[in-house]
C-alpha cells in the first residue's frame, strides 16, 4: 500500500483510521520505533570528507545570526518586513534540493576549549544533556537554512525566511552511553523530509571514544518556515530522493508525519481508553478499595510504592533577554534545558538513584514564549515499571496579573535507574488518564506499541 493512498484515508474518522493504522501495522508498513532508530535506515551516512569537522557549533551560531540578520542585541531594532518581497508564493518557484544539499557536521569542542567545558560539565562528572539540546536544535535550525535555495534571494540581504521548532519527534540515548566533559563531541545530519512549509531534520550525536567516533544518541525535529515577521507559513523547497536509501529515509519520515497525526486523531482527550485500560484502571483501583468499609479510597499508599500526586517537582523562571532566540522570542533550546533538568531532577528525588535518560519524545512547541514571561514547569512522574520512569513535564506562561496559566509545551522523557523503583499510583480519574498516556508513551519508546492508540487485545479493536 502506498504512502499517497494512506494519507488520502487519514482525513476520515478516528475509527476508520485508527483501523487502517493497525492494518499497515500489522503489514510492516509501519515501522517499530526500535527499528526506525537504527541509523542505517534514518540517516543518510555521507562520504567521509576528514575525520573532525572545523566547523564549531559557535561558527554555526555566528553564521546563523548572519544568515537572518538578527539583531546583535536585545535594545536595537531590526525591521524585516521588506524581506517580505522575497519570499516565493509557491513551491513551482523553487527549485529542487537533495539530503546531500543540507548536510553538514560541526563539533562542540570540549577537549580543546576548558571554558566552554564548564558550561557542559554535571556535577557527577557528565555532560548536560540539556546544554546538548541547545545545540541539537541551533542545528537542526542550520540544516534548514542550507536546504532552503531562493532564486529570489539577493546577497546584500539577509534570508526572508524565519524557521522555528515545531516539534522534537523523538530522541533515542543509546544503551551504556555516556558522555564525557573532556572530549568532543560531533554532530552530523540533514534534511531528510520536506512539506509544503515543514522540515523534518535527522540529527546523529558521536563522541570520539579510543580514536573513533561513537554515537551516543539520534535526534529527529521538526521545523517550520515562516515568513520575515513569524506571522504566516512560508513555502520550502520540495526534497528529491537519488537513490534508494534516501527513498527510504524520506519514506520514514512520511511515516512519522502519520504517526504525529495518529497521536492527535487517538489521544485520551479525544477517544476513551481501550478495554485493556479501562481493566487496568478499575484492577487499580480495586487493589486500593477497602471491601469490609465499602470504600473505594485507600487511606494509605500500599507498600513500595507513591501516589502520582505526591511526585511532582515545579519551577518559575523569568525569561530574560538572554534567553532569546534570533527573533526575539524564548530559545525553544532553553526551555528544552529547563524542562529536561527539572524532568531529571523529579526522577532523582524519586528514585533516590542517579537517573540516565533513554529516551525524549514527542515534545510539541504549541506557542512561542515571549521575553518577559514567567515560565512555569511542572513535572511529575506518571507512569513506572521496573527500573524505568516516563516523567512527564508541562511548560506554560504565566500571566503574574491574574494568575492565568496557558500551556506552550509538553515534554515526555524516559528515565532509568539501576534498581526498580517505587510505583507511582494515581488517585483520582484525571491522574488516571496522566497514568495511561504515560503508558502508552513508555510502549511507545520501547516498541512494545507501533502506535499510540495501538490496542492490546482483540477486545480494544473493531477489525
Amino acid at each position: 500500500m502506498s504512502l499517497g493512498s494512506l494519507s488520502r484515508v487519514l482525513p476520515q474518522s478516528y475509527r476508520n483510521g485508527s483501523k487502517f493504522m493497525k492494518k499497515i501495522a500489522s503489514e510492516g508498513c509501519l515501522p517499530n520505533p526500535s527499528v526506525a532508530a537504527a541509523p542505517g535506515i534514518r540517516f543518510l551516512h555521507m562520504p567521509e570528507a576528514g575525520d573532525t569537522p572545523t566547523q564549531t557549533i559557535r561558527d554555526v551560531i555566528s553564521n546563523l545570526t548572519s544568515k537572518v540578520g538578527a539583531a546583535r542585541s536585545f535594545t536595537e531594532t531590526v525591521d524585516r518586513s521588506h524581506l517580505l518581497l522575497l519570499l516565493p508564493c509557491s513551491q513551482d518557484e523553487l527549485p529542487t534540493r537533495t539530503m546531500k544539499d543540507s548536510w553538514d557536521r560541526a563539533i562542540i569542542p570540549l577537549g580543546s576549549e576548558e571554558r566552554l567545558r564548564e558550561k557542559y560539565v554535571t556535577f557527577m562528572g557528565g555532560v548536560r544533556v540539556g546544554r546538548l539540546l541547545e545545540d541539537l536544535d541551533v542545528f537542526a535550525v542550520w540544516l534548514c537554512y542550507k536546504h532552503i535555495k531562493n532564486p529570489h534571494q539577493t546577497p546584500d540581504l539577509p534570508s526572508p525566511y524565519s524557521i522555528v521548532t515545531a516539534l522534537v519527534d523523538r530522541i533515542d540515548f543509546n544503551r551504556g552511553w555516556s558522555l564525557h566533559p573532556d572530549r568532543d563531541i560531533r554532530l552530523s545530519g540533514h534534511v531528510s523530509w520536506a512539506g509544503r512549509s515543514s522540515l523534518e531534520t535527522v540529527i546523529i550525536v558521536e563522541q570520539r571514544v579510543d580514536n573513533a567516533w561513537r554515537q551516543v544518541t539520534r535526534a529527529v525535529f521538526v521545523m517550520v518556515a515562516r515568513d520575515p515577521l513569524n506571522q504566516g507559513s512560508a513555502v520550502v523547497n520540495p526534497l528529491v530522493c537519488e537513490t534508494p536509501e534516501e527513498k527510504k529515509i524520506y519514506q520514514a519520515g512520511e511515516v512519522n508525519k502519520l504517526h504525529r497525526k495518529m497521536l492527535q486523531e487517538e489521544s485520551l482527550f479525544r477517544v476513551p481508553p481501550n478495554e485493556t485500560e479501562k481493566t487496568l484502571v478499575h484492577e487499580l483501583f480495586m487493589s486500593l478499595a477497602n471491601p469490609k468499609e465499602l470504600s473505594f479510597t485507600s487511606k494509605k499508599e500500599p507498600e513500595n510504592s507513591v501516589w502520582m500526586e505526591d511526585t511532582k517537582l515545579k519551577n518559575l523562571i523569568i525569561c530574560h533577554p538572554e534567553h532569546r532566540n534570533r527573533f526575539k522570542k524564548v530559545f525553544g533550546g532553553f526551555i528544552m534545558r529547563q524542562a529536561y533538568e527539572l524532568g531529571w531532577a523529579c526522577a532523582f528525588t524519586y528514585s533516590k538513584q542517579r537517573p540516565r535518560c533513554l529516551h525524549i519524545d514527542d515534545i510539541l512547541f504549541r506557542r512561542p514564549v515571549e521575553i518577559g514571561s514567567l515560565l512555569y514547569l511542572n513535572s511529575q512522574v506518571v507512569y513506572t515499571e521496573g527500573s524505568h520512569m516516563q516523567i512527564s513535564t508541562k511548560a506554560s506562561v504565566m500571566d503574574a496579573a491574574t494568575s492565568s496559566i496557558n500551556l506552550t509545551n509538553i515534554f515526555h522523557f524516559t528515565f532509568e535507574a539501576d534498581q526498580p523503583v517505587p510505583t507511582s499510583l494515581p488517585k483520582t480519574y484525571h491522574e488516571s488518564m496522566l497514568y495511561l498516556d504515560g503508558r502508552r508513551h513508555y510502549q511507545l519508546v520501547t516498541g512494545v506499541r507501533k502506535f499510540y492508540g495501538q490496542g492490546e487485545t482483540s477486545s480494544d479493536s473493531s477489525l
